[in-house]
């Protein structure tokens, strides 16, 4: 009989967020949503941006901030109606919509982070693709599109390629430079150590991969948080690789926000 080689280890962010909650926990949330779009409705949006979370401030500089608020109107904001939030750990979303002064709607989602006791606005979406780093109206909307997939290939090979790399050289540095912006805000370079250390006690090289063409299970699709699943194997020797990949759209590029693989 085969002998089989299984090892399995899942790293997930949840982004899925956990529950929508009672009104008591939406007005404590929205209260620095308010707050935001009051400095942004009074001018004062060095200040706005100054409040904002460190992985907000990491994503857009200030002047793109500037140009994103005043091309979508939002320094013209008159009031606020959030409908619901829902917030898993450190991490939470609200949702609901800006008035403008003219009586022009905008809905938004907006993602907080909680930094030490403070909830801060890490994202403002408002078509799913969240901050811009160039003007609205330039922004290409790739994250609304499955990338081709000659992309797909090589976003999965270089993940897993990467995270094999990390795991020979036991330093996950450049790997954790690559990963989404805000898995980087939920995880340590450390705790990938302790995670797929059991890889190299094992044996299994990652990195087989390498110049290999994945066979997918199912088709690359996006989930309701606009997050991007890639599920297949790469039918290496002498064991095959599974993957399950998560990737986060950051301008202007996917980038990886969750794994799991197997090798047998």
């Amino acid at each position: 009989m085969k002998m089989r080689k299984v090892f399995s280890y899942i790293v997930l962010t949840i982004v899925v967020l956990a529950f929508t909650v009672s009104c008591g926990l939406v007005n404590k949330m929205a209260e620095p949503a308010n707050k935001f779009f009051l400095l942004v409705g009074n001018g004062n949006l060095q200040a706005a941006y100054k409040s904002t979370a460190g992985i907000f401030k990491k994503n857009a500089s200030f002047q793109q901030f500037k140009t994103f608020m005043k091309a979508n109107g939002l320094t013209e904001y008159k009031s606020a109606n959030w409908t619901s939030v829902s917030f898993e750990n450190q991490t939470g979303e609200i949702k609901g919509a800006v008035t403008l002064k003219d009586g022009t709607t905008v809905p938004m989602n907006l993602s907080l982070v909680k930094e030490g006791e403070i909830w801060r606005i890490s994202n403002i979406s408002l078509t799913g693709g969240g901050i811009s780093t160039t003007s609205p109206e330039e922004e290409p909307k790739a994250e609304k599109t499955i990338p081709p997939l000659a992309e797909l290939n090589r976003m999965a090979q270089n993940s897993v390629v990467l995270l094999g790399t990390a795991i020979n050289t036991d330093n996950y540095n450049p790997f954790y430079k690559q990963i989404s912006k805000i898995w980087q805000s939920q995880i340590t370079v450390e705790k990938f150590h302790k995670i797929f250390n059991t890889f190299k006690e094992k044996g299994y090289d990652l990195t087989l991969a390498k110049g290999s063409t994945p066979v997918f299970d199912e088709a690359p699709a996006f989930d309701k948080n606009g997050l991007l699943h890639l599920n297949g194997e790469f039918p290496t020797k002498p064991y095959s690789i599974q993957f399950k990949l998560t990737y986060h759209y950051e301008y202007p590029q996917w980038k990886l926000f969750g794994i799991n693989v197997n090798a047998r």
